[in-house]
């Protein structure tokens, strides 16, 4: 099969040298456009002859099963979407954890201990935030504490009850 395509490019090739090589020969007369056709002619002819002649090397579409393909056809392709599901609200989980973090660490504040205990899917009876858990090493700033505080009651839109700091 490989040797069919590089000859059929040879040949392309030449046709295309030979057609430029008489394109310079021709002198610039009314009859330069017609002999351009049959040049054009010609190279379109050396394109299209080796796969009319060799069509039998061309595999034909009927050798292939298409339903073999087809995903409608196959049930044993089911996308279990649970693990993902899984992953993605540990990262969130994670993510959520690590923007807490922060939100203490940029007020100066040491953590030495965050956790959130949340059910993320939707579908679940109690789904939403449960509590959070949050360990900040020995601090005399209570009221920077209370300020954090709002903000993740605000911005998670929970209850204070849910969020607990303790002061080591």
């Amino acid at each position: 099969m490989i040797e069919f395509f590089s000859s059929w490019a040879e040949q392309i090739v030449l046709a295309v040298i030979i057609a430029t090589i008489i394109e310079l020969i021709l002198p610039n007369n009314k009859n330069k456009k017609y002999i351009q056709m049959v040049i054009g002619v010609y190279i379109l002819f050396n394109i299209l002859s080796p796969v009319v002649a060799n069509k039998d090397l061309l595999t034909s579409i009927d050798e292939y099963d298409l339903e073999q393909y087809n995903n409608t056809t196959n049930s044993q392709y089911v996308i279990d979407q649970s693990s993902m599901d899984k992953r993605l609200e540990k990262i969130y989980l994670e993510e959520l954890e690590n923007n807490i973090t922060k939100k203490f660490e940029e007020k100066g504040f040491v953590i030495s201990k965050c956790t959130i205990d949340a059910e993320l899917d939707t579908s679940q009876k109690n789904a939403g935030i449960h509590l959070i858990k949050v360990t900040v090493e020995d601090t005399a700033n209570e009221s920077g504490i209370n300020q954090i505080k709002n903000e993740i009651i605000s911005e998670y839109e929970i209850d204070e009850s849910k969020i607990e700091i303790t002061i080591k």
